[in-house]
């Protein structure tokens, strides 16, 4: 089986760390509760551009720095806070491991970003020793839901042995489930408690991603005896 995971509010609380450095980031430049949560709605969950959040902050609590040293600190300066969601990591762990008559499975990150950035969140969640590979949007040139992501995951985990049904997982119904049920995987959803807004439905949902990841190997054993 291969498993392709988005990073960033699926195996790591990106929102979490965000939220933490913006209240700190805001508090020491003058700001307030308001422009705390001015800043986390222009955020968009990492999905704004960040040299339009970086303008805006700019302007908004009259900053020195330019725009190009408010996008790196954007980028990076939240990053060392990235904890992954409670049980991930033994989820990974057990996807990994053959057992109840299922094979191992190969997971591959897919994550759009940078790849210094991604790769920093890796390794300080410690996420980069239970995962068999990472694919970022940067390195492609395209982003999720652009199904060449996708194939170039798919190809990366064949290299490294993956075969069998091959499932995406995240948090975001567009990136996530519509792109890869567009690139002709099976998608499981983390609502985190939220409706479906729409779209391709996936073909698994779970409030958070260990449960949904267990409902993966689950069915996946389930299908071999």
């Amino acid at each position: 089986m291969i498993v392709l995971a988005d990073l960033d509010g699926t195996l790591v609380d990106r929102a979490g760390a965000f939220t933490r450095w913006a209240r700190r980031f805001v508090v020491a430049h003058g700001g307030d509760d308001d422009d705390v949560r001015w800043l986390l709605d222009l955020d968009a969950d990492g999905y704004a551009p960040r040299s339009d959040v970086a303008a805006a902050l700019q302007h908004r609590l009259g900053l020195q720095d330019g725009v190009l040293r408010l996008v790196e600190r954007l980028l990076f300066e939240h990053v060392d806070d990235v904890r992954p969601f409670p049980g991930v990591r033994e989820e990974l762990h057990a996807l990994r491991t053959a057992s109840d008559g299922r094979a191992p499975a190969v997971v591959v990150v897919v994550t759009n970003g940078t790849v210094a950035q991604q790769e920093r969140k890796l390794a300080v969640s410690g996420l980069v020793d239970d995962v068999d590979g990472v694919v970022v949007s940067e390195a492609v040139g395209v982003k999720k839901p652009d199904r060449r992501v996708f194939e170039v995951a798919l190809a990366r985990a064949a290299q490294l042995g993956g075969a069998g049904a091959a499932w995406m997982v995240g948090d975001h119904a567009v990136a996530d489930v519509a792109g890869g049920s567009g690139a002709g995987l099976l998608t499981g959803w983390v609502s985190g408690g939220r409706p479906w807004p729409g779209g391709p439905r996936p073909d698994l949902v779970a409030v958070g991603t260990a449960e949904l990841l267990a409902a993966v190997r689950r069915g996946a054993a389930l299908k071999r005896r």
